[in-house]
């Protein structure tokens, strides 16, 4: 992280935590100046853990296909097999796109404003990044949680039955998965291949939420720079220079601690022009990633929420339910920051109006117009490069799971 460290702790900060949970599957983006082999080296035990736990539990899957299908169990395992194929789509998404995201990073860090900003602008930030943080801390919290949950209850039943209630109980394991041995055979093999199961599954996890803290994060940066440009255009001195840009005015707003100094009209543009460049690169990167999850997230939403009512227990039914709320909290988030981006962007068009456009000459009032005219073509993130990504997004997830679970409930209860 010691890149990082060029840049302002403010822009910074809200990354590291991402950044954290991706080095768990080493999908890391500053260490350039190392070894290919020190780099890479984890990889020699994370692929074959990787490759075993989705090949037992493929096996496994297809052996619920093959034999009377336990409908609890179905209605869990098949969710839980979605989000590890899941899970691994988007590490080899980051891992091609490493070098672009990198780049995105760098240069939205050197655009990152500290320094003259008028009190709307500080105040704006602020509490944007207020949000951003309350916004992770949540999300973080909540699936770690649940993530845990799932993988310490069973082995605490099994505990709690076998040495306080002195009950003979079948040694039960966090997922459904064929191996060559018997892992219930004796303790030994239960708690190593518990063990197993539950690092394969945590770094899962962890690349799971990780590429959407860093979406989430990238996005809500991207915003919060579109926001401070809004107030720039507003701010930015008319000219009345015909074959040119004036420079930039001194007579500024007054901030707590010094003069704001309006940029030009050519200034704000190159910075507009750069930010939508950036906008265009993150959809680049992510919009692969955005469409898997969008796609499996209301299939596992809805078995989770299905494995709900057919659940065993109030235990299996608590963690079912706090799947659904876990996988459904980042989907918003996406939505939300897409939403913010997409709005931030578009609004640059009235400041464009808001400006004193016409104190200025013609060629100060054709600039303001092309700028309200691409301003009307915001940046969104999208879905395959096709569907824009609002809280429009989030109400058609919700409404599709909705649907889905009502059909499978129906089918289910209705065959009983």
């Amino acid at each position: 992280m010691k890149y990082l460290s060029n840049f302002h702790p403010e822009f910074v900060q809200p990354l590291l935590v991402g950044f954290k949970m991706l080095d768990k599957f080493n999908l890391t983006f500053f260490d350039d100046n190392v070894s290919f082999l020190k780099r890479y080296w984890k990889f020699l035990y994370l692929v074959p853990f990787t490759v075993a736990f989705i090949t037992c539990m493929s096996i496994y899957m297809i052996n619920i296909f093959s034999e009377e299908i336990d409908v609890t169990e179905f209605a869990y395992m098949v969710p839980v097999y979605i989000s590890f194929v899941t899970g691994v789509i988007k590490a080899t998404i980051v891992l091609l796109k490493r070098s672009d995201i990198k780049n995105l990073i760098y240069h939205l860090g050197n655009m990152w404003r500290t320094s003259n900003l008028t009190d709307k602008q500080i105040e704006k930030k602020k509490n944007l990044l207020k949000t951003l943080k309350y916004f992770q801390l949540v999300f973080y919290w909540s699936d770690i949680i649940g993530a845990w949950q799932h993988l310490t209850t069973p082995l605490l039943l099994v505990l709690f039955r076998t040495f306080i209630l002195q009950e003979d109980c079948e040694l039960a394991l966090p997922f459904g998965s064929v191996y060559p041995y018997d892992p219930t055979e004796n303790w030994f093999k239960y708690l190593a291949t518990y063990a197993f199961q539950s690092f394969a599954m945590l770094r899962e996890v962890y690349i799971y939420i990780g590429t959407d803290f860093l979406l989430m994060t990238l996005s809500a940066h991207l915003a919060i720079a579109f926001a401070l440009l809004r107030e720039d255009l507003v701010n930015v001195a008319p000219t009345n220079i015909k074959n040119g840009f004036c420079n930039n005015s001194t007579d500024g707003q007054q901030t707590n601690e010094e003069s704001y100094v309006k940029i030009s009209i050519q200034d704000f543009i190159c910075r507009h022009q750069k930010l939508i460049e950036l906008a265009a690169l993150l959809n680049d990167v992510f919009n692969i990633m955005i469409f898997v999850n969008l796609l499996f997230i209301t299939i596992i939403a809805c078995f989770f929420g299905f494995a709900t009512t057919v659940a065993r227990g109030i235990v299996e039914m608590i963690n079912n339910l706090v799947a659904v709320l876990a996988l459904l909290l980042p989907t918003y988030l996406l939505c939300y920051y897409g939403e913010l981006l997409r709005n931030e962007s578009l609004r640059i068009a009235d400041s464009a109006y808001t400006n004193l456009w016409y104190k200025g000459d013609v060629y100060y009032q054709k600039m303001i117009n092309i700028i309200i005219i691409r301003s009307q073509r915001p940046c969104c993130l999208t879905s395959l490069k096709h569907v824009p990504v609002t809280l429009n997004s989030f109400t058609k997830v919700l409404s599709t799971t909705w649907s889905y679970f009502s059909v499978a409930t129906s089918i289910y209860f209705d065959k009983e």
